[in-house]
């Protein structure tokens, strides 16, 4: 079994872990924005247009 093709699939935490935080960010974001806003507006506005 040769060992370097094991060794080609390694990768650098460092990058790794800035694309999860750049990920988590923007799924919070994604999540909060809308969620914030729905908590603004007013429930007889919101069921008016159902």
């Amino acid at each position: 079994m040769n060992s370097t093709a094991c060794t080609s699939l390694a990768f650098a935490p460092g990058p790794a872990a800035s694309v999860i935080m750049v990920v988590v960010a923007i799924a919070f974001i994604a999540c909060t924005l809308p969620a914030w806003r729905a908590a603004r507006q007013s429930p007889i506005d919101s069921l008016r247009y159902e």
